[in-house]
């Protein structure tokens, strides 16, 4: 008999733990997107205030401080974005390897 009235509660349980679950996806998935956006206006008033390359300079300095950031998780996580971003906007050239070494 308990066993018939722990089930639907357990499933209960498992149902709102998904739902949690979910939740937490859509608001993580929201807030990115929202940090994303935020981040292209920073970046185009940036540019229109100081300057492409007053910009540029900045950039430079905040990556070169997340990569000698103290946490080895940081780092790895800022170097992995860089990498994936380096892909996306200047992908090598076939045949070269990660050096830009032609194959013999």
């Amino acid at each position: 008999m308990a066993q018939q009235q722990n089930n639907p509660i357990t499933a209960r349980l498992e149902q709102s733990f998904k739902e949690a679950d979910q939740a937490r996806e859509e608001l993580t998935e929201s807030m990115s997107n929202s940090v994303a956006a935020n981040c292209d206006l920073l970046h185009h008033g940036l540019v229109s205030a100081k300057g492409l390359e007053t910009t540029t300079e900045m950039y430079r300095h905040m990556l070169g401080q997340l990569l000698r950031h103290s946490s080895g998780e940081v780092r790895a996580q800022v170097l992995q974005s860089f990498n994936r971003s380096m892909e996306k906007f200047w992908p090598r050239k076939a045949g070269h390897d990660a050096q830009g070494n032609q194959p013999d």
